[in-house]
């Protein structure tokens, strides 16, 4: 979900994302427990950090729950239930762009809060997921950069694995390769993260060309339509 509000030459992007050697930095007098006050919220708190199996990422290191978890925790990063519905029927972190360069923060005295969606309250699994998703969005490891299609797969695929949810599918995708992240995006109904762009910079090197010739679903294998599907070539 994104939405977007002019401010004079800054918007405001509500949204769920160089290198992953600064990712986990610790600070001067670093958090020792969550700033979450709901009981709901730090039972998923407490899950996530008890996660300790390795999600492999596109650079080859690893995260886990629990390095999220300690993330939230050092930075300080409050959790709510979103009873403003700030944004919208999702759960978000209010993300402030200035031109290219964006951050979490609003220039206010406090760490700005990750906004949980109130009905997640009745599904713990799914509040595991929320938090690794917007908890990896806030780690900015693509630096203080708009968001793109590439960083929510990797948030929607590290929640998934951490929280063994069945949706998205990702299947045998490549998300370096931009089309297969669209078709991605088509076949899990994400439609609206196309208003995003499709990589960061630091990414844009190591992407396989979008569009090989004037077949637009080239290069995509056979087997990423499902066993019960077939590529558009061959309803020709």
């Amino acid at each position: 979900m994104k939405k977007i509000m002019p401010i004079g030459l800054m918007s405001i992007v509500v949204l769920g994302i160089v290198s992953y050697g600064a990712f986990f930095v610790k600070t001067a007098g670093a958090s020792t427990e969550p700033n979450i006050q709901d009981p709901m919220l730090l039972e998923a708190w407490t899950r996530l950090y008890n996660h300790h199996d390795p999600v492999q990422l596109w650079d080859g290191s690893t995260l886990t729950g629990r390095d999220l978890a300690q993330y939230l925790m050092e930075q300080a990063i409050p959790v709510v239930w979103d009873t403003g519905h700030v944004c919208g029927n999702g759960s978000c972190s209010v993300h402030y762009c200035a031109e290219e360069t964006c951050t979490y923060e609003d220039g206010k005295p406090g760490v700005d809060p990750i906004l949980v969606y109130p009905t997640k309250a009745a599904d713990m699994p799914s509040l595991v997921a929320t938090l690794a998703h917007e908890i990896f969005h806030r780690t900015q490891p693509f630096g203080a950069v708009p968001a793109t299609r590439f960083e929510e797969y990797w948030a929607f695929l590290i929640a998934a694995k951490i929280s063994n949810a069945g949706w998205p599918k990702f299947g045998i995708y490549d998300p370096l390769d931009s089309g297969h992240l669209n078709l991605w995006i088509k076949e899990n109904k994400l439609d609206p993260y196309f208003e995003l762009p499709e990589y960061p910079a630091t990414i844009v090197p190591q992407v396989q060309s979008a569009y090989m010739g004037s077949d637009q679903f080239n290069g995509i294998p056979a087997e990423a339509f499902g066993p019960s599907q077939t590529s558009p070539d061959e309803t020709k």
